[in-house]
């Protein structure tokens, strides 16, 4: 029996923590509301660009097609769900040499393989769930499962103090027994990211046990090369280059951020001097562009929430990219 809206939207919410409050025409997530719409011939124009299907022309390097949003709902890593709410779909064997280092750009194209390889067999992988928005793709904890891995939650995997931090583990794989372990101590979108780690793991690194952890506090703490890399995989899966630029350009219409009078006005978030004050270094601004959720009046899905990842990590990307200037 075909749901009604309400009852998908109420799904929706439960599943994904409200990331996303509603449900557009096509009946996926959208990042703008239906009254948000401007009247004047100018005003649509430029809202065509802001919510158009911000897929549309990204087939010109073969990464993705240009399809409109689904209504795929997320697995258990990235909710509260109960068990049973997953789509059903078909493994795929999915395998890559392993070598001792990685450069970051033989990261990026094993994680761009396999984003290429999951969207291509999508309808098979998901079956009557299939997702027509290429987001939907990026599912760490889908792509574990396809290599045949168990994905469990618990509500903890341990503490322990290093340098005087109190250290939460935050996921754990275990290639002998394909088995990884995800903790429920932290929110959706950091364990959509350790998701993403650990399936960096699966598919670059031979060894067993490893595991990803994360400061109470917040603090930095060092990490080992093999760490850096399963990390660099998880912003390569989670965040494409492509679809990061796309979704940029779509919200702030510029291919660069420049902080300034007028676009200081537009983010609605005070005037240029208090601004300028809160965003000395440029990972100050990532941040504050990261998690903006208005501009020239339009709201919308902030970025960190689009791709279901935290205000830091999109942050680090919106700087790697160089999408910003001060």
């Amino acid at each position: 029996m075909t749901k009604s809206l309400s009852d998908r939207i109420t799904e929706s919410r439960r599943l994904l923590q409200n990331p996303y409050a509603y449900l557009n025409d096509f009946g996926g997530y959208s990042a703008f509301s239906d009254h948000d719409q401007p009247a004047t011939q100018s005003e649509i124009t430029k809202s065509r660009l802001l919510l158009g299907d911000p897929y549309a022309h990204l087939d010109e390097s073969g990464d993705f097609e240009a399809l409109s949003n689904s209504s795929h709902t997320r697995d258990d890593v990235f909710s509260d769900a109960p068990q049973g709410t997953t789509p059903k779909y078909i493994p795929l064997e999915i395998n890559t040499p392993k070598k001792d280092r990685y450069s970051n750009i033989e990261i990026e194209q094993h994680a761009i393989s396999l984003q290429r390889r999951m969207w291509h067999d999508r309808s098979q992988i998901w079956a009557d769930a299939t997702p027509s928005n290429p987001i939907d793709i990026l599912d760490p904890t889908i792509a574990l499962k396809l290599m045949g891995y168990n994905v469990d939650v618990y509500e903890t995997l341990g503490q322990f103090y290093i340098d005087g931090k109190l250290i939460e583990v935050a996921g754990t794989i275990d290639k002998s027994s394909k088995q990884v372990h995800i903790s429920r101590r932290f929110p959706f979108n950091i364990r959509s990211f350790t998701a993403a780690h650990e399936l960096g793991h699966a598919l670059l690194h031979e060894s067993s046990g490893l595991h990803r952890d994360k400061p109470l506090d917040g603090a930095i703490i060092s990490r080992n090369s093999v760490e850096i890399e399963a990390d660099k995989f998880a912003t390569f899966f989670l965040m494409p280059q492509k679809l990061v630029q796309a979704a940029f350009r779509r919200i702030f219409l510029t291919e660069r951020f420049f902080l300034n009078e007028e676009t200081a006005f537009a983010l609605g978030l005070g005037d240029y001097d208090s601004l300028n004050n809160k965003t000395k270094i440029l990972r100050q601004l990532a941040k504050l562009i990261a998690s903006a959720e208005q501009y020239n009046g339009v709201h919308f899905t902030s970025l960190a929430n689009y791709f279901r990842v935290s205000t830091d990590a999109m942050a680090i990307r919106l700087d790697e990219l160089e999408l910003l200037s001060i």
